[in-house]
């Protein structure tokens, strides 16, 4: 409403000072500006037709063209109407001084809380950023730890083992350096024992109790030498029954066990300080004893040395059957598999060469041996039979994969194939010949050579048709007679009929050739998978 009085106002005084405002050009002398000239009557007229045209849209300006309002009139009374506004207007800002003051007091407060929430949040940011690094941080500790936890739960549990064989707890401590330690003597032993294997190795945390280990073993050692010195020292005493105090150190006999194993010297000491007074005490009765035979009167009994005279001279013309050469090779190799079992914990280079040499000579040896047996079967028979006895003694305390046990198995294995083919040689030897030859012109393309050999293999048909049953019966009865092992002389069978399976299926496969097909004794063979049913059941199970 104010806006519409104001621009009714404006337009009446345009409209009443326009006269006036052409008579003022009209006074002003004209000027001739050419092209140049932009203030003519029509430009003047043109920008008050615009503003004109532009109130005339107005509501009340219409309304009031429309009534036939005086424009003067109408004008003044919305002067008046104006300075009456006017006048309530600032009778209203002077009355609300006080509130508007009041306003401007708490405009200004909010202004000041605003800019202090301002500084707040400000730092609350830079303590959210500081936060966020911080939390990256713990981030990246977080996984730096669960990384380190993985690996200690990875080596966790074989650390744990070794801090067991290592750790030398207090309860060890107390017994050994008391009168009763028997009990953790063994556990003393046992960790002595692996302080030595870690040490080969440089383990760091052996040298830890390396020195707790060491003075612990010379206590022991100390309190042991005293003790049995002193039981043996008992001995002495006369009328002493001393089979009471031997008992007694019998239950201790793991003492002199910890002495040999870690303080020879000591244990030499002991040795022959029992040595020293059992022998005399066993030379005091057996001088007594033999002083009270020489007492007693016995008759000379002539007639029997006729009887000791025979026993010699039947050993002359009837010797015992001896095997000396096995009993050096039993001898070797329980030696050998003692020497390589504690070549295992303590491994020596020089050991290692030395074993080398001796399996070597002892081979020769046997190869020697087997040479002096007329026959290539009982050369084999013998060589195997050695062999396998090395090899079962050795095997019971060297590893699998040791140098000695790899060898005795390649010779095993390489004569035991030569018997095979020996002990099959008697009674298949004309099918495995007739095989062989075929194999090898069959890789050549010359098969067709052994076409004329028509009756040769009607005679191999027929042959091992008739007597392949009693052949391998015979065959399986020498086998367990030759070989002392049943487990290798079982083997031994299972191989050779094995074998034997291999070469009657490769005479099959020979005369399934377009070259003996023609041939009517192919008729006679007998099935392959009947031939395999009926060797299974020729296998010996012990």
């Amino acid at each position: 409403m104010f806006k519409a009085l104001t621009l009714m106002a404006v337009m009446a005084n345009a409209i009443l000072r326009l006269p006036s405002m052409f008579s003022d050009f009209e006074a002003v002398p004209a000027l001739n500006l050419g092209d140049l000239d932009i203030t003519t009557d029509e430009f003047i007229l043109d920008e008050v037709d615009i503003h004109i045209q532009a109130n005339l849209e107005d509501d009340l300006v219409k309304e009031a063209l429309k009534t036939g309002v005086d424009l003067r009139q109408y004008s003044k009374q919305v002067e008046t109407e104006l300075q009456r506004i006017e006048q309530a207007s600032i009778k209203d800002y002077i009355k609300e001084s006080q509130n508007i003051a009041s306003l401007h007091n708490q405009i200004t407060a909010c202004d000041s809380i605003l800019e202090r929430m301002e500084g707040m949040l400000s730092s609350f940011q830079s303590d959210l950023s500081s936060i966020s690094s911080e939390i990256q941080t713990l981030q990246q500790q977080s996984v730096s730890m669960n990384l380190r936890l993985k690996n200690r739960q990875a080596v966790r549990s074989q650390l744990s083992q070794l801090v067991d064989e290592l750790v030398v707890p207090s309860t060890m401590i107390s017994p050994v350096t008391e009168q009763e330690f028997l009990e953790q003597l063994h556990e003393l032993n046992s960790k002595i024992n692996y302080a030595k294997e870690l040490s080969f190795r440089e383990t760091l945390a052996c040298s830890d109790i390396q020195d707790i280990v060491d003075r612990l073993k010379m206590k022991a050692v100390s309190k042991i030498r005293e003790f049995i010195l002193q039981k043996i020292y008992s001995f002495r005493k006369p009328m002493t029954n001393y089979q009471i105090p031997q008992n007694t150190l019998l239950k201790f006999r793991f003492f002199y066990q910890f002495l040999l194993a870690n303080e020879r010297t000591v244990a030499k000491e002991i040795r022959d300080e029992y040595v020293d007074t059992m022998s005399k005490i066993y030379f005091s009765y057996f001088k007594s004893y033999s002083g009270r035979l020489l007492k007693v009167q016995v008759t000379s009994q002539t007639s029997s040395i006729q009887a000791l005279s025979g026993a010699t001279s039947f050993s002359v013309i009837w010797p015992s059957a001896v095997h000396g050469h096995l009993n050096i090779t039993r001898r070797y190799a329980e030696f050998s598999s003692a020497v390589v079992s504690i070549n295992q914990t303590f491994p020596n280079e020089r050991t290692i060469a030395l074993l080398g040499q001796l399996q070597v000579e002892v081979e020769n040896f046997v190869l020697k041996m087997a040479a002096e047996f007329p026959s290539r079967r009982d050369q084999l028979i013998f060589l195997i039979n050695n062999y396998d006895m090395m090899l079962g003694v050795l095997m019971e305390r060297a590893a699998d994969d040791s140098k000695e046990v790899e060898g005795f198995q390649q010779l095993l294995l390489a004569r035991t194939q030569e018997f095979i083919e020996e002990i099959l040689s008697p009674p298949f030897g004309g099918m495995i010949t007739f095989v062989k030859e075929s194999e090898a012109l069959m890789e050549k393309g010359q098969l067709d050579k052994l076409r004329t050999d028509e009756a040769r293999i009607t005679q191999l048909v027929r042959g091992f048709s008739s007597s392949w049953k009693q052949s391998v019966e015979a065959l399986s009865q020498d086998v367990m007679r030759s070989f002392t092992n049943f487990k290798n002389g079982t083997s031994i069978i299972q191989g050779a009929l094995t074998q034997l399976i291999q070469y009657y299926h490769g005479f099959h496969k020979v005369l399934s050739q377009p070259t003996f097909r023609s041939l009517a004794v192919r008729s006679e063979l007998i099935n392959l998978h009947h031939l395999m049913v009926e060797v299974k059941k020729h296998k010996p199970n012990f």
